[in-house]
């Protein structure tokens, strides 16, 4: 690579995080191009020779964020337990990664305040996402052995997932108040991880429960 191509680089990338920290911050129609730009440390014609619209930078952003999950892919395919012990490490990956990426939670929360109209147009919903295909992994595997019936719903079980984990975090500050305590401490984020491994633990033994009394 040439300086200059590694100098394209380098300000791309510069013009990238600026903007995550702006959309996530404020929306995409909130958020001002000068400021991203002023952050980023370029000028704003600079910043339009890389992309052409801040929409087209809101969706480059989206994206970007989006592809960390797929990061997360060699931890959760190192997984080789029984089914039980793979979802309760799923389940802390995945609490991890919400907490170490909290422009994820934003960037999704102002999407769907805009009706996913983003997340449509470029594609995100076909980005890798290792969590949720291992989840499914892990209950086909399981009813091949006949550790869980067949009746049991990937996708309600999935949606449980999401619902427990994700808006722990993405109603962190009004959750907080509810409840009185600090939920971004260590202890009290171990405590939701083992209560959503548990629930979702519970809903395969209550299935394989009234499979075996049918």
């Amino acid at each position: 690579m040439t300086k200059q191509e590694m100098r394209t680089e380098a300000t791309k990338k510069a013009i990238l995080q600026s903007a995550e920290q702006e959309f996530s911050e404020k929306g995409l129609y909130g958020c001002r191009v000068d400021e991203i730009a002023r952050r980023a440390k370029v000028n704003k014609a600079l910043l339009y020779r890389h992309f052409n619209s801040k929409e087209e930078l809101y969706k480059e952003v989206l994206v970007r964020v989006y592809t960390r999950l797929g990061d997360l892919e060699e931890q959760v395919i190192n997984l080789k337990t029984d089914y039980e012990l793979k979802l309760r490490d799923l389940v802390q990956i995945y609490f991890q990664f919400l907490y170490d990426n909290p422009s994820f939670v934003r960037m999704v929360m102002w999407e769907n305040l805009n009706g996913a109209k983003s997340f449509k147009e470029r594609g995100v919903a076909e980005t890798k996402n290792p969590i949720l295909h291992e989840l499914g992994r892990i209950i086909d595997e399981a009813r091949l052995r006949s550790d869980v019936p067949e009746t049991i719903d990937s996708d309600q079980l999935i949606l449980t997932l999401i619902a427990c984990s994700f808006n722990y975090f993405s109603n962190m500050n009004t959750l907080n108040i509810i409840v009185g305590k600090d939920l971004m401490l260590a202890e009290n984020r171990e405590k939701r991880i083992q209560a959503t491994t548990e629930m979702l633990l519970a809903y395969l033994k209550e299935r394989e429960q009234k499979q075996t009394h049918a």
